[in-house]
């Protein structure tokens, strides 16, 4: 069994209390799952208000334009808090967490049409055009942002990426971590002219294998109303918990940063 505490924050743990732990990284301050708070239980609407203090002030100081918090692992919101974090207009959301053990994944025949690759050096520009695209639907900014967070990515051991390939043009990728669990799943996608061909499942039939040869785990987020779980669900992946987030993006041109 795998928890929430397996995925990769690719972050530093600054701050640790009864209350919460801190996750702060100051080269990637667009990444908000790379700055936020780990609440260490679900506060009342009055102990967050306090918390919520604590985590406006250091964004403020740090030029981050955002505040988010995580609640603990299959645990809700109290109505007076949710009450309040529906007020202040934060956007929340439900992850669900999946695993499967590789010796348990439904191996297949795949469409001989696609490849799929760890990116080298000579073809890292192809995977960061290819999610250069993906990225630009939430923003510009954000696509730009990410373009030197990838050349990181790419300098750690421990992470590898992965491009899927359709007759040789680039059709989708994912970011593979290892860690003790085993291998997590990130930021699997496909282009949209490229769904319904195979490509996804071609990259997870691809990962489960590399996780086959160390007998270990496969696991990755989904958002609980997204498509995809589905598709995981079809593999057997196990749903193992759901974690709820909550984040507020600071009012372009506010002074103080202040949730209003």
């Amino acid at each position: 069994m795998v928890s929430f505490n397996a995925i990769a924050t690719h972050s530093t743990l600054i701050d640790e209390n009864e209350f919460f732990q801190h996750y702060f990284d100051p080269n990637a301050l667009f990444r908000y799952d790379s700055n936020f708070f780990q609440l260490s239980y679900s506060p009342t609407k009055e102990e967050f208000l306090l918390i919520e203090e604590m985590h406006q002030f250091f964004s403020i100081q740090n030029n981050l334009e955002h505040v988010k918090f995580y609640w603990p692992q299959d645990e809700g919101i109290r109505i007076d808090t949710l009450n309040y974090l529906n007020e202040k207009n934060y956007g929340l959301e439900k992850l669900e967490l999946y695993s499967i053990d590789s010796s348990q994944y439904p191996f297949m025949d795949l469409n001989a049409d696609i490849t799929i690759e760890v990116v080298e050096q000579n073809r890292l520009d192809a995977f960061k055009t290819l999610n250069y695209v993906e990225d630009l639907t939430l923003s510009k900014a954000f696509a730009e942002a990410k373009r030197p967070y990838y050349d990181r990515l790419f300098n750690e051991s421990s992470v590898r990426l992965l491009l899927a390939s359709y007759k040789g043009n680039p059709a989708g990728s994912c970011i593979v971590i290892k860690n003790d669990e085993g291998l997590e799943i990130d930021d699997l996608f496909t282009l949209p002219s490229y769904r319904h061909k195979g490509v996804a499942s071609a990259v997870l039939n691809y990962v489960a294998k590399d996780a086959l040869r160390n007998h270990s785990l496969v696991f990755l987020l989904a958002d609980a109303e997204d498509s995809p779980r589905e598709m995981y669900l079809k593999y057997g992946f196990q749903l193992e918990g759901f974690r709820i987030g909550a984040q507020h993006i600071f009012e372009k041109g506010s002074m103080d940063g202040k949730v209003h």
